[in-house]
């Protein structure tokens, strides 16, 4: 299985940056990863199956299979970017590296998610049981899917296994309390972001022990794609500190740019129920 889509090997560059996408999409919502974070950082979107070049796969996986994968290629020091679906993906993956011994990541970056413990209903919420017109006009609403795609009706029928399955797992996620991290996690807000509140994403906070920032972009729950260049240059820099601080042994917590805050990490932060 190809799990990688890439827009070319930079075997120089002393870190790799693994993407993990939102629900629905795939490994092109990265395509303008690579050119706009510089030579130093090599990007590796992961290609979940069930979508783009994987189209004919089964949408459903395991977070086993995403965290085998990324640890065959960890052959370097690495990062991972979630976003939305892909920060708790992340989230499981990272954890899921901690059981099985393998190589952990520098950094765990979280865009416009909720905290794996934060139960409060979000717009995306119930996406699994509604049918499929409420299901599109709700994700067309939120800005989940360009306006264009409704021009082709045999695109959007490839697309509703592959919600339906990505939606599944959002609906059907349960957190089960754990050890927080020990790896620092930077999480990313958008300013007028309607589905993830900035108090969720702050909630990131309780499960590391490493060191927590949050930084907040302008725009709504898809600023990766509107806010591209801040939201790679806060990355880029963000690893560079990491990579010294690898380099000396000493531990690092993030950097802190004019919209970053940095918040203590507390045992009371820890979610303890199960949703």
């Amino acid at each position: 299985m190809n799990w990688f889509v890439s827009a070319g090997s930079r075997p120089q560059a002393p870190v790799r940056l693994f993407c993990l996408p939102y629900a629905g999409a795939g490994a092109s919502a990265f395509r303008r990863w690579q050119e706009g974070i510089g030579p130093d950082v090599e990007v590796l979107p992961v290609q979940l199956p069930g979508r783009e070049n994987r189209i004919n796969e089964d949408p459903r996986f395991d977070v086993a299979e995403v965290a085998e994968a990324i640890a065959t290629r960890a052959d370097r020091p690495y990062a991972l970017y979630g976003h939305s679906m892909g920060g708790r993906l992340g989230f499981e993956v990272v954890r899921e590296l901690r059981r099985t011994g393998r190589p952990l990541p520098l950094r765990l970056y979280v865009g416009g998610a909720r905290a794996p413990h934060v139960t409060a209903p979000g717009l995306f919420d119930g996406l699994s049981r509604a049918d499929d017109d409420e299901l599109l006009r709700r994700l067309a609403d939120g800005g989940g899917l360009p306006a264009e795609l409704f021009a082709h009706p045999e695109l959007v029928e490839l697309l509703l296994p592959l919600l339906r399955a990505d939606f599944g797992r959002v609906d059907g996620y349960r957190y089960v309390p754990g050890e927080p991290l020990p790896v620092p996690i930077v999480a990313f807000s958008g300013r007028d972001d309607r589905a993830v509140t900035r108090e969720q994403n702050a909630a990131w906070a309780g499960h590391t022990a490493a060191g927590f920032t949050l930084h907040e972009l302008a725009g709504g729950h898809f600023f990766l794609h509107d806010q591209l260049p801040e939201l790679l240059a806060l990355i880029r820099a963000d690893l560079t500190v990491a990579l010294a601080a690898e380099g000396t042994g000493a531990a690092s917590t993030g950097a802190d740019g004019p919209v970053a805050q940095s918040f203590p990490v507390r045992a009371a932060d820890r979610g303890n129920d199960k949703f």
